[in-house]
């Protein structure tokens, strides 16, 4: 799965970590609001799959109504761990049952022959494990925020974003690690 890809599967979470800081409801409005287009429109392109369409569809369908239509102050206030907590429940979940949410990203660049062997799961199993990390680390960061810890604006969003690109840079990493040792071993076996 390519950077690129994967940037755009999590397009509407970043808008709204883009355009919903600044502790301004009408920001958050707006970012909830593109957000939840985004959602449909990558779904509508087929760009986005499995449990991040859900877990956008589902959170961005309630923040659209209690955010935008009731301006419902206690989920304004628990937004980031909703948020991420969403995340990390239906990544953590695709893992539980056996289908890792970046199979059906993966799926797209390989052909059907190969999503049955043990190197492309035990790949997208590890992908969907550093993402789980990456939000389960963003959850305990949101908790934290909300209990006390005082951090400038631009330092949150930054550690935020910063745990997200890290996620895309070791799982990046992970990747082509892998299919250099895949290379060795076959390699190694036609010798």
């Amino acid at each position: 799965m390519s950077t690129w890809k994967m940037l755009l599967a999590f397009a509407p979470w970043i808008a709204v970590w883009v355009i919903g800081g600044g502790h301004s409801l009408f920001r958050l409005q707006l970012a909830i609001g593109i957000a939840a287009v985004l959602v449909v429109v990558l779904a509508a392109a087929r760009l986005h799959r499995g449990a991040i369409l859900w877990a956008g569809a589902i959170f961005f369908a309630v923040a659209a109504v209690a955010v935008i239509g009731f301006k419902n102050m206690w989920f304004i206030r628990h937004f980031g761990i909703l948020a991420h907590g969403t995340l990390l429940v239906l990544t953590a979940g695709s893992l539980a049952i056996g289908h890792p949410f970046t199979e059906d990203y993966a799926r797209q660049n390989y052909p059907p022959e190969v999503w049955t062997q043990p190197a492309f799961r035990r790949r997208c199993q590890v992908v969907a494990g550093i993402w789980s990390v990456a939000f389960a680390l963003n959850l305990l960061f949101s908790l934290a925020l909300l209990y006390g810890l005082t951090v400038g604006e631009w330092t949150q969003r930054g550690i935020e974003l910063g745990l997200m690109a890290g996620a895309i840079v070791a799982a990046s990493r992970y990747l082509e690690y892998a299919k250099r040792a895949e290379a060795s071993a076959t390699a190694s076996d036609h010798e």
